[in-house]
């Protein structure tokens, strides 16, 4: 997904348009399959939809801005520092966060390889900082929320339906930004995408309606930190790909950040997943006589 955005960005850099592109497409595609939405009642709908949809639209309009304002491999180095943004505002919300001895080693590592990699990363911009830092904010505060809505106090709304709530109100507060971006002027620039852009810019869509639909279903299975943690282990190749196709940084010191920065992730993530020591039977209170 970021690879096929980065590269219909390349070709008429209109960031807001592409994610309202593949919003409008999601839309339309659900309403093919009309018999999968199910709305329970209005209460749940206002819940979600006054809700989800606008940290949804500031999660995808930050994203897509610092792709346009970074290279990819310093978005995917630089978000491995959304467990430190995460573990606080879960611990705001309530949610038990474990830390430990591995999990504050790991996470000094991916402090470390992200400082190193953007030192040396030609193309890293303050502005482009500004927004993935943004982005990890958002996109934390709406996974939060979600989890919330889907796995401890769920509403009677189906998955499908909670896609459709999101991609169709997030329109409008898109269109809003959009405007004030004035992309609209510069929509002519669409003629210039030649048919392989065109390819490009319709794999994306499938990929949003995919990725939509998985990050939905994870939330009932895990916590934002563990879900932001797993969103960063996948990118070896977009960085890989944006390195030698794109021809981002590729200095010895922006590898080894690189490679410091996402193995600290996965021994982060390996700390958080593993399973708690059983209590020392010597430490456990006795048992009353006669029990």
């Amino acid at each position: 997904m970021m690879i096929c955005n980065k590269l219909v960005l390349r070709a008429f850099g209109l960031p807001i348009t592409l994610v309202m592109i593949q919003m409008a497409f999601t839309v339309g595609f659900l309403c093919l399959f009309p018999s999968s939405l199910h709305f329970g009642s209005l209460r749940d709908v206002l819940r979600w939809s006054l809700t989800i949809p606008f940290l949804f639209t500031l999660m995808l309009a930050t994203s897509m801005l610092a792709l346009d304002y970074a290279s990819m491999g310093a978005l995917v180095v630089v978000r491995n520092v959304a467990p430190l943004v995460s573990m606080a505002i879960e611990g705001l919300f309530g949610e038990k966060v474990a830390i430990d001895a591995h999990s504050v080693a790991s996470l000094l590592s991916i402090i470390g390889g992200v400082f190193l990699y953007v030192s040396h990363d030609l193309t890293f911009s303050p502005v482009g900082l500004g927004y993935m830092l943004s982005n990890m904010i958002f996109s934390v505060l709406e996974r939060l929320l979600q989890r919330k809505m889907i796995a401890l106090e769920p509403i009677d709304v189906s998955k499908t339906g909670m896609m459709m709530l999101n991609n169709a109100f997030a329109l409008i507060p898109m269109g809003l930004l959009l405007y004030a971006k004035g992309e609209h002027r510069q929509w002519h620039q669409l003629r210039q995408l030649a048919g392989p852009q065109w390819a490009l810019l319709g794999l994306s869509c499938v990929n949003a309606v995919g990725i939509s639909w998985a990050g939905i279903n994870a939330q009932v299975y895990v916590t934002a930190t563990t879900f932001m943690v797993l969103t960063n282990l996948n990118k070896f190749v977009v960085i890989g790909f944006g390195m030698f196709i794109l021809h981002e940084s590729r200095s010895w010191q922006a590898v080894c950040g690189c490679v410091v920065a996402l193995s600290g992730g996965v021994w982060y993530a390996m700390s958080r997943s593993a399973p708690a020591k059983p209590a020392d039977s010597a430490g456990k209170a006795p048992v009353p006589a006669g029990k």
